[in-house]
Formats: structure tokens, C-alpha cells, sequence
């Protein structure tokens, strides 16, 4: 009985932990739900043939090419917990899950395109946060909970896992920056928008 009490006010107390960091490049597992790729994963063909599509030089400023506006990927965080019942006799777990919905983001860069600090926001730098024209989430967003209980049971021979799992969007694209009709600068950016994070509790066969 001690075991198990101990384990259900661990489980409680997962909740309460925020992530350290929402780049998707430091999560456990990610999936794309639709087709396309991550500012990383473009090669130096695709930055050819995106450059290509950026419309007409400017005699000053940005312009750019948007190659996914809203690549949405699920994703597992962390796993925090797992536990194997090798037993002959079911254990049944409480826990309660807390489902959040915020406006967290991170920025991506490349080339000569340069992320900076603007008091306590992340943006694009030399105007071109200004010329993208893209609704950024803040950081400081409201935070809607919503908290569920529920009874596990972990029948022998099946494995519980603990986790936080995630949603959110991608929007990235290729950029060029003009001087008197000349191109100065040429880079990528990506935008990383968490739109869900919350703990999830799943019960599978080992």
C-alpha cells in the first residue's frame, strides 16, 4: 500500500512541472501531421530552389518566400514515468492530468538571418519581424487548465508510461535583404508555435 500511495502523489505532482524548453528539437519524439520540412532539414537544393521563388528585388528591405505556413507535428517531451508489472495481480493507479493550452514559441535561424532579444520577446532581426507580417504568440500567454482524474489499472504483463505530449505549428520559409536593389542578405527562418502541452498516462502490453 505504501508503494502504491507513494507512486500516485508522485504522478499528482507531474502536473505541476512546466517544460525547460519548447524547441521541438529537444523533445523525446516528434511527427508531422502533414507533409512537409523542418528549417533543418533543408538541403542546400532546397534553399536554391526556394530562393528562386522570392519575387522581386527591393531597393530596401525584405522579402521572402514562405515555405510551410502551418506544419502541424505532434510530439512526446519527456517520458517521466514508466512502470512494469511483471506480477500475477492487476495494481490500480489514481492520477490526475492537466491539459494546458498556451502561446508559447520558439525562432529558428540560418544564413545571415539573426534571432535577437527585444526586452523579454525573441524576434527576427535588421526588420524583418516587421516585414514578415506574422502573428507571434507571447510568452506571457493565459493559460486555460482543464484537470482530469482518472483510475489506471496495470494488468500483468502491461507496462504504464508517463508522459508529456504536445502539439503545435511550424511556419518557416527563406528570406532576402536588399540594399539600393542589391541583395546584402539571405537566410532561413522558422517559427515554432506550442499550441497544447499536458500529461498523458498510457498502458500497453510489455
Amino acid at each position: 500500500m505504501r508503494k502504491i500511495l507513494f507512486i500516485n502523489l508522485f504522478i499528482l505532482m507531474l502536473v505541476c512541472i512546466n517544460p525547460k524548453s519548447y524547441a521541438y528539437s529537444t523533445f523525446e519524439y516528434t511527427e508531422k501531421v502533414n507533409y512537409g520540412k523542418y528549417l533543418s532539414e533543408f538541403t542546400d537544393a532546397d534553399y536554391d530552389r526556394y530562393y528562386d521563388k522570392i519575387a522581386d528585388r527591393r531597393f530596401y528591405g525584405w522579402n521572402y518566400y514562405i515555405v510551410n505556413d502551418e506544419l502541424k507535428i505532434k510530439f512526446i517531451g519527456e517520458t517521466m514515468y514508466r512502470y512494469y508489472n511483471n506480477g500475477k495481480s492487476p495494481i490500480t493507479y489514481n492520477y490526475k492530468s492537466a491539459k494546458k493550452t498556451i502561446d508559447e514559441y520558439t525562432l529558428k535561424s540560418t544564413g545571415g538571418i539573426k534571432v535577437q532579444t527585444q526586452k523579454t520577446t525573441k524576434i527576427f532581426g535588421d526588420g524583418l519581424q516587421a516585414s514578415l507580417n506574422y502573428e507571434f504568440k507571447t510568452d506571457h500567454s493565459v493559460e486555460t487548465n482543464e484537470t482530469v482524474e482518472v483510475k489506471v489499472s496495470v494488468e500483468p504483463g502491461t507496462q504504464l508510461k508517463v508522459y508529456m505530449y504536445g502539439e503545435g505549428f511550424i511556419m518557416n520559409g527563406v528570406a532576402k535583404s536588399y540594399l539600393f536593389y542589391h541583395e546584402v542578405k539571405r537566410g532561413g527562418f522558422e517559427v515554432f508555435t506550442l499550441t497544447t502541452y499536458y500529461l498523458n498516462v498510457e498502458v500497453t502490453p510489455i
